[in-house]
Formats: structure tokens, C-alpha cells, sequence
């Protein structure tokens, strides 16, 4: 399996048991995938004001 495309690069990251449980159960609901749910997630944090 490449580990690189011109669109899109491999990351290797962990979960916690229990955030990939709520993940995968949250994605079946919105007729996604866990990938396509991650970084969806990661645009929304990225475009959101930075509070502090």
C-alpha cells in the first residue's frame, strides 16, 4: 500500500478504545466513514475561532 498520493499522505495516529467506539457510532449515523469523519472533524477545529 503507498503511503503517499499526490492528494493525501499516510498518518499513523492512536485513539483511546473509547473515542473510536463514539467515532465509528457517530460516523453510522451521518452515513460516513471513520477516515471521512476524522477529518471533517479536523477542517471544523482548524476553522474555528482560536479561544484561550
Amino acid at each position: 500500500m503507498a503511503n503517499e498520493t499526490s492528494k493525501s499522505k499516510r498518518k499513523d495516529i492512536r485513539f483511546p478504545h473509547e473515542l473510536i467506539e463514539k467515532i465509528d457510532e457517530q460516523s453510522q449515523k451521518e452515513n460516513t466513514n471513520f477516515s471521512a469523519w476524522v477529518i471533517s472533524a479536523c477542517r471544523e477545529k482548524l476553522t474555528k475561532p482560536n479561544k484561550k
